[in-house]
């Protein structure tokens, strides 16, 4: 069945591509558009194939993957209401990856002509589809290890790259003195007084180029990500730290931009995603009204997907009222989500271990290097007084004062090693299937336990601070929650940690769903039920 032109353009105003377009202007684009569908296994268009098209997926699911030597199978989700295949057409070249169905589909299509038509016609659509494109190209270059299996990404983007010409400002600025230093050198200095000039210049040059590296591999490691489950700023900063914020798309309350007059002008700005006490910055981004509006987009997917799923609820619950079979019993297909498996990491090339599975729980301790701080400073005071003992006595002391004296200062240190080496052992961290436990608890001394329940989660954040943190990978996962917050400080492997407390909250709130189903289907059973026997009674009277 072929959409009609009012659900053409009912369907592109809800779209980030044609977000603010006046309603005339959506139903000429819409009239630019044809109905096409793929059954399930059907091949849309092919790595190689010429460019002749750009679609919308109306609805169904398809994959856009391609076959790399180096990542082998690179699959991407096409869900309903995304457009694609404007890169090739864009840039007038053959498709770089080919495009499937995975189930019955329907789709939009604009032929070349059209869309050629539609960039020049309005400008803004064409500069959102620079950005799209732009995003798509970047999330095939990128690996992000920590995504689920069921998670798809549908954006990256990077800093403006205007953002990286004014942080290049002061490698820009050093090169400029460096060619005055050879200038002055070649003019105005005597061949006796060049080669102060010339080795300034040198090093600032020198300089210059360390300085203009450092800024491009500091923009270039920044990423913005949207998948269907979150957003996501992942922030790498070159040899000092490396952090990952994000919040849940379900917990989002307001997405604002803000942008400076120079902003403005180079057309960029900060998008700010604010959950109830968490915050995800996404700064000098260009387009940022635009990104804006696709995690508006994503939102109202996720929220319109519960809804149906609602409307299914007690569709099936009117169904089993009647006496009718449920649907997922007739075609006996049910496909159930299922949370992915925690897989223990913490053993592998660990002297210590630092994160132990035990079916859906979670337990983690400090990060061995934590411990080896701790123990260093007694070790060196042990080491001291056994080359002291060993210098100025060659032995034991003679005395026995000296002995009980000489046993002190070895054993007082020991001591201390085993007291620092429990209170590693006694501060552990926990993940279970619906709550997270911070407990500290000192040897012969005090315990403080917090805790916090999964489901109030609001949004993740993990850092690995400094080089040495850098190198062997430790740092803090901090969790918004609620008016408060937990931190897991010095773990090894933050990045893992943040991805097995998203994977329980997705596990928590998908049987909180099923529950939450199960009740409203025996809900409406009993109102049906009821309302039968009303209807009974009124035949009878």
């Amino acid at each position: 069945m072929s959409s009609s032109q009012t659900q053409r353009v009912e369907f592109l105003s809800q779209m980030a591509l044609f977000h603010d377009m006046e309603e005339g202007d959506l139903a000429e684009i819409a009239q630019h558009f044809s109905d096409f569908k793929v059954e399930k296994d059907e091949v849309l268009y092919s790595i190689g194939d010429r460019a002749d098209n750009f679609y919308i997926l109306l609805s169904g699911t398809l994959k856009s993957w391609t076959i790399s030597q180096a990542d082998g199978e690179e699959v991407f989700a096409i869900e309903a209401g995304d457009s694609f295949g404007e890169s090739a057409l864009m840039a007038n070249s053959i498709r770089q990856y080919s495009v499937s169905a995975l189930s019955a589909a329907s789709l939009l299509y604009m032929p070349r002509a059209e869309f050629e038509w539609m960039l020049d016609s309005f400008p803004d659509v064409a500069e959102r589809l620079e950005v799209q494109s732009s995003g798509d190209s970047l999330k095939r270059e990128v690996d992000f290890d920590w995504l689920r299996e069921d998670e798809d990404v549908h954006f990256v983007a990077r800093k403006h790259g205007a953002y990286l010409w004014l942080r290049m400002a002061r490698a820009i600025l050093l090169a400029i003195f460096a060619f005055l230093s050879f200038y002055a050198a070649i003019t105005f200095a005597g061949p006796s007084s060049q080669f102060p000039w010339v080795a300034t210049g040198a090093g600032l040059l020198a300089l210059a180029i360390a300085v203009a590296f450092w800024e491009y591999f500091d923009w270039r490691n920044d990423y913005y990500i949207l998948t269907n489950l979150r957003v996501v700023w992942l922030e790498n900063m070159l040899l000092r730290s490396s952090s990952r914020k994000e919040a849940p798309l379900a917990s989002i309350q307001s997405i604002n931009t803000h942008s400076s007059l120079l902003g403005r002008l180079l057309d960029f700005g900060d998008v700010i995603v604010r959950t109830y006490t968490g915050t995800v910055l996404m700064p000098a981004v260009g387009e940022a009204m635009h990104i804006k509006h696709m995690i508006e987009e994503y939102v109202g997917r996720l929220r319109q997907q519960d809804r149906q799923e609602k409307h299914e609820t007690i569709r099936q619950a009117v169904r089993q009222s009647l006496g009718h079979p449920r649907e997922e019993d007739l075609t006996g297909n049910i496909e159930e989500d299922t949370p992915q498996e925690m897989i223990d990491k913490g053993k592998r090339f660990q002297f210590f271990t630092t994160r132990q599975v035990d079916g859906v729980e979670v337990t983690y301790h400090k990060h061995w290097f934590v411990l080896f701080r701790a123990l260093l400073l007694p070790a060196i005071f042990m080491v001291a007084a056994i080359y002291f003992l060993a210098f100025f006595y060659e032995g034991l002391p003679p005395s026995t004062n000296g002995l009980m004296l000489s046993f002190v200062f070895v054993s007082l240190p020991i001591v201390v090693m085993i007291y620092r080496i429990l209170d590693w052992q006694n501060d552990i961290y926990r993940v279970t299937a619906d709550s997270l436990i911070d407990s500290e608890k000192k040897p012969l001394g005090s315990e403080v336990t917090k805790s916090a329940p999964l489901a109030n989660v609001l949004s993740l954040e993990n850092h690995r601070v400094g080089l040495i943190g850098l190198v062997l990978n430790f740092g803090v996962v901090r969790i918004n929650v609620g008016d408060s917050s937990l931190e897991f400080a010095d773990v090894y492997d933050p990045a893992l940690i943040q991805q097995d407390i998203f994977i329980r909250m997705e596990a928590l709130k998908l049987s909180a769903e099923e529950s939450k189903a199960e009740d409203e289907r025996k809900r409406m059973a009993e109102w049906l039920k009821v309302l039968e026997e009303e209807r009974g009674e009124d035949k009878s009277q």
